[in-house]
């Protein structure tokens, strides 16, 4: 089941204490509208009582929805640096629940399971429009890395990261985004052909890539970008 617990939030305009209610767990197969939330950018979104500032509590839960064979560990962008520290840890956690301890049952649902790591409210949201266009996110990293290297223009370093916002028969939509508040900065288009042929290149050009970017949980092309913290 989805797992919520009374606390606290400062507003992050006037600094007013709002009561919230944080998430630590959810079950999409339970409770669909938790995804449909996290997908229109509604979840987690609270309003200061005080000063009427929308803003929105950093994601720190784990995902689950064993009906699109998905486990998330949903962190805060701010620990994105320690993205190494954290998949272990993240890995640890999947192997007490669906590993060798586990029921037979869970230990099933964890052989087929894909387990993904997750920084911030645009990546975990990516997650789910992927699974929702039949897409294998490693091959949109691919496709990602395809589009930065055409690109003259793209903001990599000046925080900002590229996301898949939508994806259609004919292209997969992709948008530059401010990492600190997801404004887009910069939308581009990159074909679906694009795409096929890089995920019929399992043994060509992109092999070493696929392999670097599908090494762990954490499938995002920051695993790349982003040198991790030393752990401790």
């Amino acid at each position: 089941m989805s797992q919520f617990s009374s606390s606290n939030a400062q507003c992050t305009s006037c600094g007013t204490t709002v009561p919230v209610e944080l998430v630590h767990s959810v079950n999409a197969d339970r409770a669909p509208e938790l995804r449909r939330q996290i997908v229109d950018e509604s979840f987690q979104v609270t309003t200061c009582p005080k000063c009427g500032n929308a803003f929105r509590i950093e994601p720190d839960f784990n995902y689950v929805e064993h009906g699109r064979d998905l486990w998330i560990a949903a962190l805060p962008l701010q620990r994105l640096p320690r993205w190494r520290e954290e998949e272990v840890a993240a890995e640890a956690l999947f192997v007490r629940v669906y590993g060798r301890h586990g029921s037979p049952f869970m230990q099933a649902i964890g052989e087929r399971i894909a387990r993904r790591m997750t920084f911030g409210w645009a990546a975990v949201r990516e997650k789910l429009l992927i699974a929702d266009a039949g897409l294998d996110d490693v091959t949109v990293e691919l496709v990602k890395s395809a589009v930065l290297r055409a690109s003259s223009s793209a903001p990599v370093g000046l925080g900002a990261e590229m996301r898949l916002v939508g994806a259609d028969e004919d292209k997969l939509h992709l948008a530059w985004m401010a990492s600190i508040d997801e404004s887009v900065a910069q939308t581009m288009h990159a074909s679906r052909k694009l795409y096929d042929q890089i995920a019929a290149d399992e043994d060509g050009d992109w092999t070493d890539l696929r392999a670097q970017l599908g090494a762990g949980m954490f499938v995002d092309l920051n695993r790349l970008l982003v040198e991790a913290e030393p752990a401790g």
